[in-house]
């Protein structure tokens, strides 16, 4: 940390997740809320679990497209 200072890399603070609740409501239409709620039980799992899936593999596949942007 010293290092990184004395060369004038600044150190971003730690990130506070004490803002989030970890949830929220999402309004669907009731064909998608079918379609997920049928991929969840086939992969053996909760609605919510293929949910955060989904939602993880989206973001990462966000998150690389952008860093690569840059």
């Amino acid at each position: 940390m010293l290092a990184a200072l004395e060369e004038g890399i600044s150190i971003p603070e730690p990130n506070n997740l004490d803002y989030y609740s970890g949830q929220f409501k999402l309004r669907i239409p009731k064909s998608l809320h079918r379609s997920l709620a049928e991929h969840a039980k086939e992969e053996g799992i909760s609605m919510n679990q293929y949910c955060v899936y989904l939602l993880s593999k989206n973001d990462t596949l966000y998150a690389k497209k952008s860093k690569n942007m840059y």
